[in-house]
C-alpha cells in the first residue's frame, strides 16, 4: 500500500539563472575593484580581496566552516573576468584562484551586505546555502 503525502512539497533553492545580468561589468584600473552597472541604475562596486573571501566555490566554503580560510591579502588583484553563460561570472585573482563563480543573483545579495558585513568575519551556517 502506497501512503498518500499530506507534507507539502520540498522547498526548492534559489534560481541562480534568474538574476538579471549587469548593462556593464568593468574591472577597475590594477584589478582592484570590480563594479557592475544593473539595469535599475544601481552600481556595485567590490574590493578584490571581499571576492575573493566570498567566494562560493566548495573549497572556499569547506575552509570557512572549518574556521581554515585564511582572509585574501590586502593587494590581491582581479586578473581576469570570465563569462559563465548568461547567468554568472568566473572571477580569477591574483593569487591564481580561479575557482569562484558569482552568479547575479549572488552579486546582487553581496551588494547589499559589502556595506555591512566586515571581511574575515566568521561564516555562518546560513553562508552555506548563499550560491547554491
Amino acid at each position: 500500500m502506497i501512503a498518500e503525502h499530506d507534507a507539502p512539497p520540498l522547498a526548492t533553492g534559489k534560481d541562480l539563472t534568474d538574476g538579471e545580468a549587469p548593462d556593464e561589468v568593468r574591472v577597475g584600473r590594477k584589478g582592484k575593484t570590480l563594479s557592475l552597472h544593473w539595469p535599475d541604475g544601481n552600481v556595485s562596486t567590490f574590493a578584490a580581496p571581499f571576492l575573493r573571501d566570498n567566494s562560493q566555490s566548495a573549497r572556499s566554503k569547506k575552509q570557512r566552516l572549518s574556521g581554515l580560510a585564511v582572509p585574501a591579502a590586502p593587494d590581491l588583484t582581479i586578473t581576469a573576468v570570465r563569462p559563465i553563460g548568461s547567468y554568472a561570472v568566473n572571477i580569477v585573482f591574483s593569487d591564481g584562484y580561479d575557482r569562484g563563480i558569482f552568479p547575479w543573483v549572488y552579486l546582487r545579495e553581496l551588494a547589499g551586505e559589502a556595506a555591512v558585513r566586515p571581511q574575515g568575519r566568521a561564516l555562518g551556517p546560513e553562508d552555506f546555502l548563499k550560491g547554491n
